[in-house]
C-alpha cells in the first residue's frame, strides 16, 4: 500500500527506500527481527512485478503475465526439440560498473576528509557477463570502456583476465557485441562441449538468450555459420522478472567486487597500532591510487567466485516457475560496513552503504546524449587521472627493502608460504635490474670528462705558510 500510494503521487522508489520502509513498518508492528535484506528486496520485487528502473503499471503487468508464460513454453520446446541439456543454454547481460567509487558519506580520517564520491561515481565502465543455465561455463567478462588503451593496462592489455574494448561512451555497441559474438561466444561455447562435455563435434549446439538492448543485433544476424548456436530474445517488459542474469547473478558479482574494492582502497589498522592517526592520508592515497587495471582484476575474480549454486537458483523463475532463492554469498550491507568501520569510519552509515552498493545496479541502458556530453568533458577524466596517477618512479633501493620485509613475513607464516618462491623469483629479478643499472651508471661516469683542480692545472705555490 505505501509504495501503492508513492507512485499514484508520481514519486519514484528507489530499492534502497523500499527496505529502510519495510524495516520501519516492521518496527511498528514488533517484528524487530526483520531485516530487509537484498534478497528480500529481489523477492518483494519479483511478487510483485516491480523492475528496477521503470515502475510498471496495471498495462505493462497485464503484458509481463501475457508474455512470460508463453515464452517459458517456446523456451521449452526449443530445448526439446534441439535436445539441449542446461550447460547448452545460455544468457548474458551488460551492465554499469562504476569502478571507482565509495559511500558518499566516508571519512577519510578523524579530520572529516570527506571524499568526493559524486566525481568517482561518473568513472564508469560496462560490463558483460555471461553463463549457462546449470553454472558450468562462466565466459570471459568483456569490460568497455572509453581509453581505447589505459595507461595502467597498455602494455599487457592481451593477458588481462577479461576481454577489454573501448568505445567514446564506454557502452556496447551492435559492432562490439557482434565481434564479442563471433569472436568470443562461439569459439568459447564449441572449446567448452568438445573438451569439457566431452560431446562430439555434430552435438556441439548451443541458444542463448538476450534482452532487447539496442546494443543487440538481430537473432537473425546472430547465429553460427552451421546454425547451430544462435540466439533468442525474451518479450518486451519481462527481462527484470525472468532473465536468470538479473535474478541475483550479476548483483553478486558487484557485491564481491566491491568487497575486492574496499580491501584494496582502505587502510585496516589493529587496535594496538601506533599509526592510526595517518590512516585517513593513507586511505586518501590508496583510494587515487586505485585504477582500471585494480578493477578489472578485482572485477575478474569476483567473476570466477561467483558461485555455481548461485548462478542455477537464477535459473528457477525461468524453468521452474518457482521463486529464486537469492544467494549474494553471505555479503550483506552490514558486512561493508563493519570493514568500514575497521578502517575507523564511524561516520557512514547502512543507508550510506545500500546507496553506494545499488548506485549501479539500475537496469542497464544506452547513455542519453547530455551524459555522453557530460563525461567527456568532465574534468580530470579516466585517461588524465591515470597519467597522472602513474607518473610516480620508484626508488628500486626502496622496493628492496619493502621485499625483503615481505619475504620475511612469508617465510615465518605458514599460510604464505606457498608464495615464497615467487617472491624470490621477483627479488633476483630486481637486484639483476640493480645491478644494471650500477653498471650503466659505472659506464656514464667513466666517460665523464675529468675536472681538475685548479691549483693543479696551474702549479701555483701553496698558500699555507710554509717555505719548501
Amino acid at each position: 500500500m505505501w509504495y501503492q500510494q508513492k507512485r499514484s503521487a508520481g514519486v519514484p522508489v528507489r530499492g534502497v527506500e523500499l527496505q529502510a520502509a519495510a524495516e520501519r513498518f516492521a518496527q511498528c508492528f514488533g517484528r524487530t527481527d526483520f531485516k530487509a535484506s537484498t534478497g528480500w528486496l529481489f523477492r518483494f520485487r519479483n511478487r510483485h512485478a516491480i523492475g528496477n528502473r521503470k515502475v510498471c503499471g496495471e498495462q505493462i503487468l497485464n503484458s509481463v503475465s501475457e508474455n512470460v508464460e508463453p515464452f517459458r513454453q517456446k523456451l521449452s520446446m526449443i530445448i526439446k526439440e534441439e535436445k539441449l541439456c542446461l550447460a547448452q543454454v545460455y544468457n548474458e547481460d551488460e551492465t554499469d560498473l562504476f569502478w571507482k567509487s565509495m559511500p558518499e558519506n566516508i571519512q577519510a580520517n578523524k579530520k572529516d576528509i570527506c571524499m568526493p564520491g559524486r566525481k568517482i561515481n561518473k568513472e564508469r565502465l560496462s560490463a558483460l557477463l555471461c553463463t549457462n543455465a546449470d553454472g558450468t561455463h562462466k565466459l570471459k567478462s568483456v569490460i568497455i570502456g572509453k581509453s581505447k588503451q589505459p595507461k595502467s593496462i597498455k602494455d599487457n592489455i592481451n593477458a588481462l583476465p577479461v576481454i577489454y574494448k573501448s568505445s567514446k561512451d564506454a557502452w556496447f555497441t551492435r559492432e562490439s557485441f557482434s565481434e564479442w559474438f563471433f569472436q568470443n561466444f562461439i569459439p568459447e561455447v564449441r572449446d567448452f562441449q568438445l573438451n569439457v562435455l566431452r560431446l562430439d563435434e555434430n552435438d556441439v549446439k548451443a541458444v542463448l538468450l538476450l534482452d532487447n538492448s539496442p546494443a543487440h543485433p538481430s537473432a537473425e544476424s546472430l547465429m553460427s555459420s552451421d546454425g547451430r548456436i544462435k540466439c533468442i530474445f525474451f518479450p518486451p517488459n519481462t527481462t527484470s522478472f525472468i532473465q536468470p542474469m538479473n535474478q541475483g547473478v550479476i548483483l553478486s558479482c558487484k557485491r564481491l567486487y566491491r568487497w575486492k574494492q574496499l580491501e584494496e582502497s582502505l587502510v585496516i589498522f589493529d587496535e594496538s597500532d601506533e599509526e592510526q592517526e595517518t590512516r585517513g592520508e593513507k586511505t586518501v592515497g590508496k583510494i587515487k591510487a586505485y585504477d582500471i587495471k585494480n578493477a578489472v582484476f578485482n572485477w575478474a575474480k569476483s567473476w570466477e567466485e561467483v558461485e555455481q549454486i548461485t548462478i542455477a537458483n537464477a535459473w528457477e523463475n525461468l524453468l521452474y516457475k518457482k521463486e529464486p532463492e537469492y544467494n549474494i554469498q553471505g555479503l550483506e550491507n552490514g558486512d561493508y560496513r563493519e570493514i568500514l568501520k575497521r578502517c575507523g569510519d564511524l561516520e557512514t552509515n547502512l543507508d550510506d552503504v545500500r546507496m553506494w552498493l545499488t548506485e549501479d545496479n539500475e537496469a542497464h541502458h544506452p547513455t542519453k546524449i547530455e551524459d555522453v556530453t557530460r563525461e567527456v568533458t568532465q574534468e580530470g577524466g579516466v585517461v588524465e587521472e591515470e597519467a597522472e596517477q602513474h607518473s610516480a618512479k620508484f626508488k628500486l633501493s626502496s622496493v628492496q627493502e619493502n621485499l625483503d620485509c615481505l619475504l620475511d613475513f612469508v617465510d615465518a607464516t605458514p599460510e604464505f608460504q606457498r608464495f615464497y618462491f615467487t617472491l624470490k623469483e621477483m627479488q633476483q629479478e630486481l637486484i639483476k635490474k640493480q645491478s644494471q643499472r650500477k653498471a650503466h651508471s659505472k659506464v656514464g661516469n667513466f666517460l665523464k670528462p675529468r675536472v681538475h683542480n685548479i691549483k693543479d692545472s696551474f702549479n701555483l705555490p701553496s698558500t699555507s705558510g710554509s717555505n719548501n
